[in-house]
Order: C-alpha cells, then structure tokens, then sequence
C-alpha cells in the first residue's frame, strides 16, 4: 500500500493509500501523476501534505463528498496542504442538502486550526466550495488558482468563516461561480448555524476575468473588524467587494469596523457567451436566482455594495478606479437604504464610461454620519 506508483495511473482507487500517509503525519509527498479518491481523506496536525505541480487528485465519479477535511473533533495545529490540482469533477456528483451532508462537494475543508498553510495549488471544479476555513487562528491562503467550469451555482474561492482571526489571504487567481474570497462571520456549515468573529486579516491580490463576486464581507450577529483588502483586479459580474448580511439569524446584529477597501481595479464583466464557460456561469446563476439574474446583475449592481441594514464604525474606501466597458447602468459605489456608517472615509476614486452613459460615482440612500473625502473624479 505504500508503493503510490502503483496509484498513480488514475485508475485504481488511493483513498486507503493516501489515507495510511495521511495518519503518519509528518512531511508526505505525492510525486507526480493522476490519484482517485472516493472517500474523504482526512488531515491531521503535525502534517504537510505536499503534491508535485504535475500531481492530480481526482474525485471518482459518484463519490459525493469533501476531498480532504481537518479532524474536526480536535484542535489541528501546525497543518499544511501544498502543491498540485484538486479536482473536484463536479459534473459527475450531485449535490445534497441533507443537514449531516450540507454541500457534499467541498475540495478542501479545514475546522478548528492553528497555524494553517494553504498554498500554491489549482482547484478545479468543486461541487461547491473550492476551500473552506472556520474556527481558524493564525492562517495563510496563498498563490491559489482556480479552474472551474461554471457548471453549478455557489462554486466559491476561499471561504471563510467565524471564528478566525490573524490570516493572510493573497494571489487568489481564476475565476469562481460565486465570491473569489468570502469573509462570513455567520454562516451555515455541515447543516448547522457557524458563528464567530472574523478580525485581524489582510487580503491583498484578487485578479479575475468574468468572476461573480472579488469579495464578500457578511455580518449577521458576530462582528467584523481590522480588514483590510487590496489590489482587486478584472470584471464581475456583481462586485468587487460587498458588506453584507443574511437572514440566517433573521434580525441579529451586523457590525463591519475599520475596514479598509485600498485598490480597486475593476469594472463590469461584459457579457457574449462566446464561450461554453460564459455560458455556464449564466446558466448556473439563472438556475438558482431566476432567469435573466445575471444579466441583471451585471446591468444594476455597483462595484461596492452596502447592502440594506449593513452598520459600519469605521470604513475606509481608497484607490478605486474603474474603467467600464461593458454596457451598464451600475453606480460604483452603493450605499442602500436603512444602512448606517459612523464614519466614511473616501480618497482618490475615478471612473470612466466607455460605451454607456456615465453613471453617479457614489449613490447614497442611508446615513453616513461623518463623510471624508479626496480627490473624487
């Protein structure tokens, strides 16, 4: 069993294989070559799982469920996934909404870690969730590229949940069905209510064509604070970066303070469906949010996003620049009704229509209590 070559052709199953590995902890390489899998392989503390860049592991047809998930009855500390492609061939799973089997096709899904690495590996077409963090302190998500085909809804990048605090979030690449990077205080996970604060992380380098959403900050009865998010490049189809909440605890508190929104270089993502890709992603987001969402989407929604009934202390908008070429009457900056930001400070925003009337920079419908700004063009 401990001979991978004998795995490595993509045929025979390397679940017990790579599983055996898995349970030595230490420092474990996959040399290169296509590995199946048809069960959840499961990390523990202590563990560096590294893939060449030519390694493949493939989920087997049918087998619907997580690749890989950190031992989520204890503490994992010091856990490392590196290297390769994680293929989630979602076209062959079907998705589950059982409360004991919420989103079966999660490639990576890492609880309750201290000292996480993920880094310099593709993941390509998850059933749902690319890779998913909670209950996270002392983390590193870096040099991630993702491959997906556009074939269902929710496809998202990086997923964070509360708790997690201290993490470094950079060089995310490609292109997802869903938010490039979410930050969700409050979310749901394995058919349960996850809560926690999310605090103390940077994330700096989002560069997309034709993607959903940069990133997604979400508050919904735990708090949000010391953000800070840089460099988003490309098109979306909805926005760049969103503060939002969700009814998952209908009427609990949402609380976003001292976010900073430093470099934005983003537009609207023109839609031809000259692609099987393009046509997926309009497909998939039609299929779960109504027909015509997406066109609509990339018609109305702003490139910033204060969703209705967001409260904010402290935010910071810097550096937003947007040169829109597709055909749009979106505002850049969108501050809904019943939202309520303490102090707002904006420096240095411009835009330019190409092929459209141009449309209001800022569009404010809630109450900014102190509003600062320089150098708005």
């Amino acid at each position: 069993m401990d001979n991978l070559s004998l795995f490595s052709d993509g045929t025979r199953d390397a679940t017990e294989a790579l599983q055996k590995l898995l349970d030595g902890r230490g420092y474990i390489y996959l040399p290169r070559g296509k590995y199946l899998i048809s069960k959840t392989l499961v990390i523990r503390g202590g563990t560096c799982l590294s893939l060449a860049p030519q390694a493949t592991i493939r989920l087997a047809d049918g087998a619907n469920c997580t690749m890989i998930v950190s031992d989520h009855s204890v503490e994992n500390h010091d856990i490392t996934i590196e290297g390769g492609v994680w293929d989630g061939n979602c076209s062959a799973q079907v998705r589950c909404h059982e409360p004991d089997r919420y989103f079966y096709g999660t490639a990576v899904q890492l609880l309750n870690t201290f000292d996480l690495t993920v880094r310099n590996l593709t993941v390509k077409d998850p059933e749902a969730f690319a890779i998913q963090i909670a209950d996270a302190e002392r983390f590193t998500v870096e040099n991630i590229t993702f491959d997906f085909n556009m074939m269902k809804p929710n496809m998202d990048g990086v997923h964070v949940q509360g708790r997690a605090r201290n993490g470094y979030i950079r060089n995310i690449k490609g292109a997802t069905n869903d938010d490039m990077v979410a930050l969700n205080c409050d979310d749901g996970l394995n058919g349960k209510i996850h809560q926690g604060d999310i605090e103390n992380i940077e994330v700096d380098g989002v560069f997309c064509e034709n993607g959903y959403t940069a990133v997604r900050l979400l508050s919904c009865g735990s708090k949000m604070r010391n953000v800070k998010i840089s460099n988003i490049f490309g098109t979306y189809r909805f926005y760049a970066v969103s503060f939002t909440h969700h009814n998952i605890i209908p009427g609990a508190p949402v609380w976003f303070d001292n976010i900073t929104v430093d470099g934005i270089y983003a537009s609207k993502a023109p839609q031809t469906y000259e692609t099987e890709y393009d046509k997926n992603a309009r497909d998939s987001t039609d299929e779960a949010y109504g027909k015509g969402t997406n066109d609509w989407a990339v018609r109305a929604e702003p490139i910033i996003w204060f969703a209705t009934g967001v409260r904010c202390g402290n935010v910071t908008l810097r550096n937003i620049h947007r040169i829109e070429e597709a055909v749009t009457e979106a505002v850049t900056i969108d501050i809904n009704e019943n939202v309520e930001i303490e102090r707002l400070y904006i420096d240095d925003v411009f835009q330019r229509f190409v092929n459209c009337p141009e449309m209001p920079l800022i569009r404010n419908k809630g109450e900014v209590k102190k509003l600062i700004t320089k150098a708005i063009d």
